[in-house]
C-alpha cells in the first residue's frame, strides 16, 4: 500500500492557476515514471530522460487521468467535482495526506501552500478536461457501483479476514450482478482503491485481507483446514454497514464489558468501548482469552480474585459473541450455543494473573481522544494504534 508518510514536509509554495508542465517539472524521474505507470500511459513508462518524459506526458496526461476516473468511488468523484468547481484550488483538503498522495501519484492535483494555506492544486489543463466529464454534475451509475463494491469487499473482509481474489470477485458478483460492458473489472476497482484509504490489502498471490490480519496466508490455511464449516452468510445490507470506515459490531457481550469497565474503573464510555474493541479484536484474530485478559490487566491492574472472576466471565461471553476469522465469520456461540449459554469453560490461563509486559507503559487509551481502528498510533511509531500501543499482547 502507499506510504502516506512520504508527503511529510512536501507542501511547497505553489502558484495558482498552475500549468501541467510547471506541476510536473519539480518531480523526480521516478515519480514521473510512476504517474505514467499508474495512468497506464505505456509509451512513456520507461523513458529515462526527465525532460523528454515531461514533454511526452503533458499532451496526453489529462485524457488518461480522465479515463482513470472509471475506477473511482463517490468520495474521489466528489473531490474532483469540488476541484473543478473551484477552478482547480481546494484549500485545507479533507484527509490531506492520503488524498494528496493519491492525486499527486496520478498527476491530477498537487499539494502545496497557496497564500499560506495548505491546498490541492489541479493544473489548468486537467480542470478543463475534467469539466467535460460525463455526469460530473451528479454521480454516474458506474461510480455508485464502484463505491458499493469497495464497501462490500471491506465488509466481507471485516467478517472473514481473508479471501482469494477469485473468491472475492465471485462473492461480489453474486451480491451485485455481473459487470456491464461500460464498467471496469471489479478487481481493478479494488486495487486502485488501495492508495485511497481502502480498509484491506492484497498480496502478490492475490490474497485480499483486512488490514488487521497479521498473517493472511496463515489465516487462509486455517480456514481451508475447516472444510467442515461453511462461511457464515451475511446479507448485502450487513456487509455494506460493515464496510464503513469506523464500523464496529457491538454485541450484547461487548456492551456488557464496556459498561463494566466504565462503571468499575471510572473511565468514560468512549474509552471503555475502545478497550473492549481491542479485546474483541484479539478474539476475532483467534487469540486466547489470556491475551485479552492481559490487555485489561495492563490497563486496570486487576488484582483481587472476585474481580478476576467477574472479568473472566465477561471476557468468556465476549469471546463467545465475537465473529471470528478462523471460524469463517461465525461466533462460537452460534456453533456451540449450549456451551456458551452455560458460561462454562473459562480457561485456567485466563484466571492466572499474567505478568506485565514491557509494552505496558505505552498504552494510550486514557487520552480522552477517540482513536479509530486504523488511526496512526499516538506514540509516533507510524503503525496503526491497535497494532502498536493498543495491541499489548500477542
Amino acid at each position: 500500500m502507499a506510504d502516506h508518510k512520504n508527503l511529510e514536509g512536501e507542501w511547497p509554495a505553489l502558484v495558482w492557476p498552475l500549468s501541467l508542465k510547471d506541476a510536473l517539472s519539480p518531480l523526480t524521474l521516478e515519480m514521473l515514471q510512476r504517474i505514467a505507470a499508474l495512468l497506464q500511459i505505456n509509451d512513456w513508462t520507461r523513458e529515462k530522460k526527465k525532460s523528454a518524459l515531461i514533454d511526452g506526458l503533458v499532451p496526453v496526461l489529462a485524457d488518461y487521468a480522465a479515463a482513470s476516473t472509471a475506477l473511482w468511488d463517490e468520495e474521489r468523484w466528489s473531490l474532483i467535482r469540488k476541484l473543478v468547481k473551484s477552478g482547480g484550488l481546494l484549500a485545507d483538503p479533507p484527509h490531506s495526506g492520503p488524498v494528496a498522495y493519491y492525486l499527486r501519484e496520478r498527476g491530477i492535483a498537487f499539494p502545496g501552500q497557496v497564500d499560506g494555506n495548505k491546498s490541492l492544486v489541479m493544473p489548468a489543463e486537467l480542470v478543463e478536461r475534467f469539466a467535460g466529464l460525463e455526469g460530473l454534475d451528479g454521480t454516474p451509475s458506474r461510480i455508485k457501483r464502484n463505491t458499493e463494491n469497495i464497501k462490500l469487499a471491506q465488509g466481507l473482509l471485516y467478517y472473514y479476514g481473508v479471501l482469494p481474489e477469485q473468491e472475492l470477485e465471485a462473492r461480489l458478483t453474486a451480491l451485485t450482478g455481473a459487470v456491464s460492458a461500460d464498467e471496469r473489472d471489479v478487481l481493478e476497482v479494488l486495487v486502485d482503491a488501495l492508495d485511497f484509504g481502502a480498509m484491506y490489502d492484497v498480496d502478490d498471490d492475490g490474497l485480499y485481507s483486512n488490514l488487521d490480519v497479521e498473517d493472511p496466508q496463515a489465516l487462509l490455511r486455517v480456514q481451508r483446514s475447516r472444510d467442515d464449516l461453511d462461511y457464515r452468510a451475511f446479507t448485502k445490507a450487513e456487509l455494506l454497514r460493515a464496510g464503513e470506515p469506523e464500523f464496529v459490531e457491538r454485541s450484547q457481550a461487548h456492551q456488557e464489558l464496556a459498561a463494566y469497565l466504565s462503571r468499575e474503573y471510572a473511565v468514560d464510555k468512549q474509552e471503555a468501548d475502545v478497550v473492549t474493541e481491542i479485546c474483541a479484536d484479539v478474539f476475532k484474530d483467534g487469540k486466547s482469552m489470556s491475551a485479552a485478559f492481559e490487555i485489561l490487566q495492563f490497563e486496570f491492574s486487576i488484582e483481587d480474585a472476585q474481580t478476576v472472576n467477574e472479568v473472566a466471565g465477561l471476557l468468556a461471553r465476549l469471546n463467545d459473541g465475537t465473529r471470528q476469522w478462523v471460524l469463517k465469520g461465525h461466533r462460537p456461540d452460534e456453533l456451540a450455543p449450549s456451551a456458551a449459554a452455560s458460561g462454562a469453560g473459562i480457561p485456567s490461563n485466563v484466571l492466572a494473573m499474567p505478568q506485565r509486559s514491557h509494552h505496558a507503559d505505552v498504552i494510550s487509551i486514557q487520552t480522552g481522544r477517540k482513536i479509530g481502528r486504523n488511526d496512526p498510533c499516538p506514540c509516533g511509531s507510524g503503525k496503526k494504534f491497535k497494532k502498536c500501543c493498543g495491541a499489548v499482547a500477542d
